[in-house]
């Protein structure tokens, strides 16, 4: 069955199938290595309120409590606020400087993967290698957190961003051996997919293990995970279709005609000083510093903002904490067909579209960050339901907006790119955590209202510097020629 018709040159290509192929099980195989590794990056959120929960013990009476949020009135007897796990107890420094950890290892590896990727390739290897480290470390985090300390976590936590790094940044230079520009949207939208997959599932998880297995069982999990990936990355992911020994030859010349010849066999010359005077490439990074920065910072914080402000038990903290995720995940695998859609029109250039789409992933969040933070404890329904469609339109930006940008403006250097642009985007990773920390050192109402602000106006933010200054077409020195090959 032939599915879509791509364009080489004069000539008309015409796609094989996709159901079955190589191509999509090197799509969801990297969707399940992505899954695994935000698994065991945000799972520290719910730990830490499983490890710092709150029960009441009552004499003389039963008591309701004191998270339920069904309104049930407590009867009369003598209660004492007792946390669930004596030993283990982190308090709000620790919180945003072991959130925000791993980033540091993130970042300082961008630029070694981007750098490796397009040099040398190895993709493979550092996926396997990279989801076998953050599966140990994850294993490994109970023991460290409860006999070596939050020092020693701190330093597992960086070694784990840095893990994390070789596993996600080397599969976007891979896919660009995998996909066509018609089918860009939709494959890279699956790869990409784990991570709205494990931000939608990983707090409702976690809040089961907690209830039923105890804090150290999140973590668990997320090892099981990364050890899961790093096997099917081994038995699944080749570099390129060229070394794919089980791919068929339609398949394999379908996708190797749309691929530089004798791209393999020869090295290219980086164009450094292009690369760094080239305004679209610096409007995508600061754009991302921005956008970066409000994602995560919501991702991180929303299960202890719940948990501080709104009122619900573990369980429900993590059902409700999974909403804008779930909404999000929902977008992700509709937006890249919409996008590759218009696209395709060619009735807006690209630049345009994805101007559109940012616009829609950034100015709406942003008002909604705004009101949620006029609402009271009181509206906390209403305030979940803002955050999660606020959330859910980012994914507009994701997959049609800002983010993939790099692969129309310089689709040969993308490796180096998202090199230098992850290592500088990333940063708030690591600073965003610590704000919001400083921001509520009580946790109280008012505090998370100023939190929410920052929020808007971080979406806000990157919403004009990509509308005004950023482009989606290809530039002059983006595509390798043989005179910049050695």
């Amino acid at each position: 069955m032939k599915v879509k018709v791509g364009e080489v040159g004069d000539l008309q290509v015409a796609a094989p199938r996709l159901l079955g192929s190589c191509r999509l099980t090197v799509s969801l195989t990297c969707l399940f290595t992505s899954f695994a590794a935000i698994v065991t990056t945000i799972n520290l959120s719910m730990a830490i309120v499983c490890m710092n929960r709150r029960t009441k013990t009552c004499i003389g009476s039963e008591e309701i409590n004191s998270n339920s949020s069904f309104g049930f009135p407590e009867l009369n007897g003598t209660c004492s606020d007792t946390r669930k796990d004596k030993q283990m107890y982190l308090d709000k420094p620790s919180q945003g400087m072991l959130l925000g950890a791993l980033y540091y290892g993130v970042v300082s590896a961008q630029l070694l993967v981007g750098w490796l990727c397009d040099k040398f390739g190895k993709y493979k290897l550092q996926m396997a290698l990279g989801s076998g480290f953050y599966g140990i470390a994850s294993f490994l985090s109970p023991i460290i957190l409860e006999f070596a300390g939050v020092p020693y976590y701190f330093a597992l936590r960086v070694l784990k961003g840095v893990a994390t790094s070789f596993a996600i940044s080397s599969m976007l230079p891979m896919l660009t051996r995998w996909t066509t520009i018609q089918e860009q949207g939709l494959l890279v939208g699956i790869a990409t997919a784990g991570i709205g997959v494990a931000n939608s599932v990983t707090y409702p998880i976690s809040g089961l293990l907690c209830q039923y297995g105890g804090w150290k069982s999140i973590f668990y999990f997320g090892g099981t995970c990364g050890m899961l990936a790093t096997l099917l990355v081994v038995c699944l992911v080749y570099d390129s279709p060229a070394v794919h020994p089980r791919v068929e030859a339609e398949e394999k010349q379908f996708l190797l005609s749309f691929q530089l010849q004798g791209e393999s066999k020869k090295r290219r010359v980086i164009p450094w000083g292009k690369m760094l005077r080239s305004v679209p490439v610096w409007s995508i990074i600061i754009t991302n510093f921005f956008f970066f920065a409000v994602v995560k910072g919501i991702v991180l914080n929303l299960p202890i903002y719940v948990k501080d402000v709104l009122d619900f038990t573990v369980t429900e903290n993590g059902i409700f904490s999974a909403m804008p995720l779930v909404g999000a995940l929902v977008l992700h695998l509709v937006a890249g067909p919409i996008f590759d859609y218009v696209r395709t029109k060619n009735i807006f250039s690209p630049t345009t579209v994805r101007k559109i789409f940012h616009v829609v992933g950034t100015l709406t969040p942003g008002a909604l960050m705004f009101i949620s933070s006029q609402l009271t404890q009181e509206h906390k329904y209403y305030i979940i339901s803002l955050i999660t469609v606020g959330y859910s339109l980012t994914e507009f930006a994701v997959m049609g907006g800002y983010n993939f940008a790099m692969m129309d403006i310089a689709p040969d250097y993308l490796g180096v790119l998202q090199g230098i642009n992850k290592t500088i985007s990333l940063a708030p990773g690591f600073i965003i955590p610590m704000i919001i920390s400083a921001l509520t050192p009580n946790g109280s109402e008012e505090e998370w209202a100023n939190a929410f602000i920052l929020f808007g106006a971080l979406y806000i933010t990157s919403c004009l510097i990509f509308v005004l200054t950023g482009s989606a077409q290809l530039q002059s020195w983006g595509k390798a020629i043989k005179g910049d090959m050695i």
